[in-house]
């Protein structure tokens, strides 16, 4: 049964994810990857000259001018359609001055700004904790990262998993983030996944307040919950659901990745997403 406290209105607290500090890779991959175990990694980011460079104002001041894409949350959607360009400086302003009710918008999986500015990449490179077997596949087949999130106060990401069933990091640079996670073999609590043309699929459950008279399947979940901060960075083995919390305006990097726990599904299902997909997409329109 669900293993939680309530510590304050509309929120609940779960069983915690383990933190480890200066942990060898071996062991990571041993004991977490391997066996798809949540982990934090307090020091992942220790040698980042992004944690003290990085902030609002660097931002706004040498890339303010640079335009960006962000997806608007009409409170239970990320509309695929509905996104909107603007400066990135006007951005860091509505996340600043607003709240996430008045100004809806996340700077979400990212990849853009680096592509424009390279120089940001020698600032966060990805830990050797996350090495991606993606990097010894044809380039077609590589998912581009690491990816940023930026975004205000109260932004959310709703229940997922990722794609093809990718291991995932994320690190915080600015702010913290709390995070609900659930195994794959919970996705029966989640109750129904639901999905509309141009959104991502969501579930209708909020861990932060659960409504069980909406799912009653959540009472049977046993998530587990860690909020990172600055220099952090949590692990989510292939499969896990997440959902994630802004409890300050934040800067984040992501990425996905192929690894040990998680080669079997990820492979055949890039594979048929990025070759045999394509293949009979040729045929179809000879």
């Amino acid at each position: 049964m669900i293993a939680a406290v309530q510590t304050a209105p509309t929120r609940v607290a779960y069983e915690q994810i383990e933190r480890r500090a200066s942990i060898a890779e071996t062991d990571f991959s041993r004991l977490y990857k391997a066996r798809n175990q949540p982990l934090v990694i307090t020091d992942a980011a220790r040698n980042w000259r992004a944690l003290a460079a990085w902030n609002f104002e660097f931002f706004r001041s040498r890339y303010g001018a640079t335009e960006v894409t962000c997806s608007r949350y009409d409170g239970q959607w990320y509309q695929g359609a509905n996104t909107r360009q603007m400066l990135l400086g006007d951005f860091i302003d509505g996340i600043l001055s607003q709240d996430w009710k008045s100004f809806p918008y996340y700077i979400r999986d990212y990849y853009s700004l680096f592509e424009q500015h390279p120089e940001l990449l020698a600032d966060c490179p990805i830990p050797a904790y996350f090495f991606d077997w993606f990097g010894r596949a044809p380039a077609f087949m590589r998912r581009p990262g690491p990816r940023l999130f930026v975004g205000p106060a109260g932004a959310i990401t709703p229940f997922h998993s990722d794609i093809w069933g990718t291991h995932a990091w994320m690190t915080q640079i600015v702010g913290r983030k709390r995070w609900i996670l659930i195994s794959p073999d919970q996705a029966r609590c989640l109750g129904p996944r639901i999905s509309k043309p141009g959104a991502l699929p969501r579930y209708a459950i909020d861990p932060a307040d659960p409504d069980f008279a909406r799912t009653p399947e959540f009472g049977g979940a046993h998530p587990v919950e860690a909020t990172i901060g600055a220099g952090e960075a949590i692990f989510v083995p292939g499969g896990w659901f997440h959902h994630v919390v802004s409890i300050d305006p934040t800067v984040s990097l992501t990425g996905n990745f192929m690894g040990p726990g998680c080669f079997w599904p990820v492979l055949p299902n890039a594979v048929n997403d990025l070759v045999i997909k394509r293949v009979a997409a040729v045929f179809r329109s000879a």
